[in-house]
């Protein structure tokens, strides 16, 4: 009786010790690209007007885009830079100088709902501007 006892204890302690080499930390992190669902051509409204803008994909997490700063002869062609987290952009504060040396912010958040995307983005500097875009790709 104590052989059978002392055999199905040595059963479970190697079974035991079989499950524990199995159990190791893995090391690998699984990656995500949030940004590849935002990349690529949208057409909408934007403040009102029909919008056509790129995001160009950058790494798993940052797009950029181009905007306007400036009017008239300052006016300047920019390009910001997103930052995407799930289903949610943002456009971390940017300062940039138009053609005039006159410095302006760039700011905004955006979020993606089915295939629709809502993005406002906030331009201040000599004068303020909010626009909200809504579109699709």
């Amino acid at each position: 009786m104590k052989a059978i006892f002392t055999s199905i204890v040595a059963v479970i302690m190697v079974s035991v010790a079989i499950g524990f080499s199995g159990c190791t930390k893995n090391s690998d992190a699984v990656t995500t690209d949030e940004s590849a669902k935002f990349a690529g051509y949208w057409t909408g409204l934007s403040c009102g007007s029909a919008a056509r803008f790129t995001l160009t994909r950058v790494n798993n997490e940052t797009l950029t885009s181009t905007t306007i700063i400036g009017s008239g002869s300052c006016s300047k062609s920019i390009v910001f830079t997103l930052v995407a987290s799930g289903n949610t952009l943002t456009v971390p504060t940017q300062s940039f100088q138009d053609n005039c040396g006159n410095t302006w912010t760039v700011t905004g958040t955006g979020l993606l709902t089915g295939t629709s995307l809502t993005l406002t983005q906030n331009i201040t500097g000599t004068t303020n501007t909010s626009c909200t875009f809504v579109g699709t790709k």
